[in-house]
Formats: C-alpha cells, structure tokens, sequence
C-alpha cells in the first residue's frame, strides 16, 4: 500500500510539473523557446568542453577522429555562445526555413492545380484557394519568423495543460472506482464471517 501511495504521489507531482510548464508554454511562448534555448547551449556548452578536456588531459591526439572531434566541439562551445547571445536567432532559422518549405511546396503546388484547370478538373479552385493561403502563411513566416514560433508554443502549451487536466481528472475517476471496488470486497468479506 506504501509504494502504491509512493506513486500516486510521483504521479501528482508530475502532472502538477507538466501542468506548470504547459501554462508557462500558453503564457509566455517567446520566454519559454529563449530558457530552452538556453537550455541546450549549456548542453552544448558542456558537452563539448567535456570532450576537450578529455582529450587534453591525455595530452595526446590519438585518431584524426579525435581531431575532428575536437573541431566538433569547438564548433558546438561557438554556437552555444552565440545562441546565450541572441537565442532567438535560432527560433528566427527554424521557422524560416518552414517559411521557404512552405512558400517553394506552395508555390509548386499552385503549377500544378493550374494545370488542372486546363484539363476541366472540378473544384481546382478549392485547391488553388487553400494552397495560395498556405503560401501567403509562408510568406508571413519569413516576415515575422516568431509568428510561428508563437502559435506552436502556445498551442504545445495549451495541449500540455488539457492533456494534464484529463489524467488528473481519469486518475479521480480510476481512484474512486477502486475505492469502490475496496469497499464491495470488505462487505463481501464482512457477510462471509
């Protein structure tokens, strides 16, 4: 009963955790994507001076791979400094780059529902509609790359924050409905004696 109780305390704390950084998501977007960046550049940070020092303190440079490896980490140490920088230089490349994947696919996409027209394909236009606004989206996402990073984030958040309330909601339910089942044991068990 102890570790059942040690559980469904972990559990609590958990989803209360995930509940907390879901509204934090939905609140405040930019923030949270910058303390993540953060986040990994210290991973980065760390990770390749780790493997500097390694090497260093053998004082030796055994394989080229070693080499390449140190080149590697160099590169990861400048990169993590530049995002403690600007982190959202890093939110600005990402959705750029969906902002171009969106504007060339839509942009190919439109070639290619005009082509229909000229065969009389039915309802092309639907198509042409809802491709030239994905493309105007992309267009959108290259002007202001933190539109998206904005959108998603609160949109992880808010699904963070429902998925949490419905387990906390169907670990109720679970709980009581074993309560019940407890209680319907210990009656049966009563009658029997």
């Amino acid at each position: 009963m102890i570790e059942f109780k040690q559980i469904k305390w972990n559990s609590t704390v958990n989803l209360i955790v995930l509940f907390i950084i879901g509204l934090l998501l939905l609140i405040f977007p930019i923030e949270s994507l910058n303390i993540a960046c953060y986040l990994i550049a210290s991973m980065l940070m760390l990770a390749g001076a780790a493997y500097i020092y390694r090497v260093v303190k053998k004082r030796a440079l055994e394989t080229n791979e070693d080499l390449i490896s140190i080149v590697i980490s160099i590169a990861a140490i400048a990169i993590s400094i530049t995002i403690f920088v600007d982190p959202t230089w890093v939110i600005r490349a990402i959705n750029s780059i969906i902002g171009l994947f969106l504007i060339i696919n839509s942009s190919l996409n439109i070639v290619s529902l005009l082509k229909f027209r000229k065969d009389r394909t039915t309802s092309w236009w639907i198509f042409l509609v809802l491709t030239s606004i994905v493309l105007i989206l992309g267009i959108f996402i290259i002007i202001n790359p933190e539109f998206l990073a904005k959108i998603v984030v609160r949109l992880e958040g808010a699904t963070l924050v429902i998925d949490t309330l419905l387990t906390m909601i169907l670990s109720y339910k679970v709980n009581k409905l074993l309560e019940y089942k407890d209680e319907k044991k210990v009656i049966k068990e009563i009658k029997v004696d």
